[in-house]
């Protein structure tokens, strides 16, 4: 909360500065409190993001003038008086103490509305008007909670209120596990743990798993506004492994479903108790996670397969593979037959599939090499993620040693870490190895339907059973 007061209010003081805050800068200078010694000099980021969503709610205002805007985990935030067109309503919502802080600087109106309430306690959305259009705002919020959290909150939002708008921002993978296992902006602040971390590139997939109606989902302008770090983000774009790791601030349009609100928001419930990433596989974690036993666990669904899914996947894809050497072989022998055919019977030939042979196969071969780049691509970054971690758990295992104060503290701890290396190199293995059988069928499957596709034309053998889309899409 004031860690992002200090980067608005001090942005908004620049004669350079990209964000007109007034009211922030008033709060900022009221509260007695040493801003810089705790957070340090702001990079504007956190105010390039305030900007950027300014500008994405004038947009939504000017269609939907009189309608609600929520924001979630508001805390100090103004934006409600830097968007205000006189006719939009505002709802802030944020836990009592919060709320009670709020209301010291920014005293709550018929239009401008408290709730002291979580954000995920659904009785806010009771307090909210749907009939003008609805906007929810979730401005550095939902990385502090678990992932099963962050799911069921966005799909109630989707399900209570058909056709609104979620602005939110997210941290990737790898930041999300270094706050973890405990980083320090400054020698006096800490950044508290934040659970949910996605990548850019998971984003749409995961979000279109979780709300089936989803209609689009866009990537705002997000990041710092000028120096060093500002060239450094626009280079990170174009680097393959590297552009997806950044953090990221999402708008997602929602479609106005045809059906019921009953029969929508069980659907998904459904969907939420079988969606992978969803699913209560552990107690909740301790906030302050210290140990390397703890700052080592992935919460990646796909970390948690096992051997024998491995396993399973191997024998599905050697089956799949003989299957596609039989389809293969008959084609081939249809064809030769054919082309004896047409040398003994010129007049006979059958020049329509003699010419749609070789832009058939230059077309599977294409969909099957750009496969084989997104995968390839999917296990650089993966490798990078480890390689990441650790580095980042040595740090951590090095500090921790050498704050021992005598030898058996120390072998104490080398075992521990230990223990801990081969646990993360057993889950690595089996990780890597499911990608690698993962995109070996999603790599064949353009080829494996184009041969049952030709085979099923040849009246030679049948289509086996199974999914082929589902074969297509990898862990992208």
């Amino acid at each position: 909360m004031l860690w992002a007061l200090h980067n608005r209010a001090i942005e908004a003081k620049r004669r350079d500065g990209i964000l007109v805050d007034s009211e922030s800068v008033r709060i900022h200078d009221a509260i007695d409190y040493d801003f810089t010694r705790q957070f340090g000099d702001p990079g504007g980021s956190l105010a390039a993001r305030a900007a950027e969503i300014d500008r994405t709610l004038r947009c939504w205002l000017g269609r939907y003038p009189d309608g609600t805007v929520v924001s979630l985990g508001e805390g100090l935030e103004t934006q409600s008086r830097r968007v205000d067109n006189g006719r939009m309503r505002w709802l802030s919502v944020d836990l009592p103490d919060a709320i009670d802080l709020r209301e010291r600087f920014l005293t709550p109106t018929p239009r401008f509305r408290h709730i002291a309430a979580s954000a995920l306690d659904p009785v806010w959305m009771d307090a909210v008007d749907p009939t003008s259009g609805v906007f929810v705002i979730a401005q550095g919020l939902l990385m502090y909670l678990e992932p099963q959290r962050v799911g069921r909150l966005l799909i109630n939002i989707a399900d209570r209120f058909p056709g609104v708008e979620i602005v939110f921002d997210s941290v990737p993978r790898w930041f999300s596990r270094l706050t973890r296992l405990g980083l320090n902006q400054t020698p006096h602040y800490r950044l508290p743990p934040m659970p949910w971390g996605i990548d850019r590139d998971e984003i749409e997939p995961t979000l279109r798993r979780w709300i089936p109606h989803v209609a689009s989902v866009a990537f705002l302008d997000y990041g710092s506004p000028r120096g060093l770090p500002r060239v450094l983000a626009d280079m990170t774009k174009h680097i393959p492994v590297a552009r997806h790791g950044v953090p990221s601030l999402v708008q997602v349009f929602t479609e106005t479903p045809t059906f019921q609100a009953a029969t929508s928001s069980k659907a998904a419930a459904k969907e939420t108790s079988t969606a992978p990433g969803l699913e209560d596989r552990s107690p909740t974690r301790n906030p302050q996670m210290t140990s390397i036993d703890e700052a080592s666990r992935h919460d990646d669904p796909a970390d948690t397969n096992t051997m024998v899914d491995m396993l399973t996947m191997a024998t599905r894809n050697n089956s799949q593979s003989n299957d596609l050497v039989k389809g293969a072989t008959q084609v081939v022998a249809k064809r030769v037959a054919l082309g004896m055919a047409a040398a003994f019977h010129p007049s006979r030939a059958d020049d329509v599939e003699f010419t749609r042979m070789v832009p058939e196969k230059m077309e599977a071969f294409s969909a099957a090499s750009a496969v084989m780049l997104r995968q390839s691509d999917v296990v650089s970054r993966r490798v990078m993620s480890f390689h990441s971690d650790e580095v980042a758990i040595a740090v951590r295992a090095g500090a921790e040693m050498i704050g021992c104060g005598d030898p058996m503290s120390l072998a104490k701890s080398q075992v521990r870490f230990a223990r801990a290396w081969f646990d993360r190199a057993a889950s690595n293995f089996i990780t890597l190895g499911m990608l690698a059988l993962t995109g070996q069928a999603a790599t064949m499957a353009p080829i494996r339907e184009t041969v049952f596709a030709n085979a099923d034309r040849l009246g030679r053998c049948h289509r086996p059973t199974g999914n082929m889309a589902a074969l297509r899409t990898g862990p992208d």
